[in-house]
């Protein structure tokens, strides 16, 4: 079974209609989605999702999907697991702080990708304000996941 796969159209639609409410800046950025299907950890935690700027070869290869002449300028993965498991709520929350990461300069088209604030974004914390913990309940039931399946 390959590491990354596609994610489902359903997931996509989700992903659109966040850029369009708190990221319309974001709408012509050629961004790349996918599933991680390997639990990855970093600092001993389960990383929910990873975003990434392509290298030339991945770039090169993306040219005729993305309908680009540069492929893809970003590269978004998620933890399989984590979003089939997760609510509507908490995956949008996922999504909007993947996202964050992402600087765009439209007159230049530079993209910058962005560190965190520190764990995590200051505006995020304040929409996540409601539930503070979403990231550990979506990260344990991505973990729970992981053990049934060995």
């Amino acid at each position: 079974m390959p590491r990354y796969e596609e994610v489902p159209d359903s997931f996509k639609i989700e992903t659109i209609q966040v850029l369009e409410q708190f990221f319309p800046e974001l709408r012509t950025v050629k961004i790349k989605l996918l599933f991680d299907t390997k639990k990855n950890f970093h600092g001993g935690k389960l990383v929910l999702g990873k975003c990434q700027k392509p290298n030339d070869l991945i770039k090169y290869f993306s040219v005729k999907e993305s309908n680009n002449e540069e492929g893809y300028q970003v590269v978004v993965t998620f933890d399989k697991f984590a979003c089939q498991f997760a609510s509507e709520a908490d995956r949008v929350r996922l999504i909007r702080h993947e996202l964050r990461h992402i600087q765009y300069d439209p007159d230049t088209g530079a993209i910058t990708l962005l560190p965190h604030d520190f764990e995590d974004f200051i505006a995020e914390v304040e929409l996540n304000k409601d539930d503070p913990d979403w990231g550990t309940r979506v990260a344990t039931a991505a973990i729970r996941q992981y053990l049934i399946q060995g």
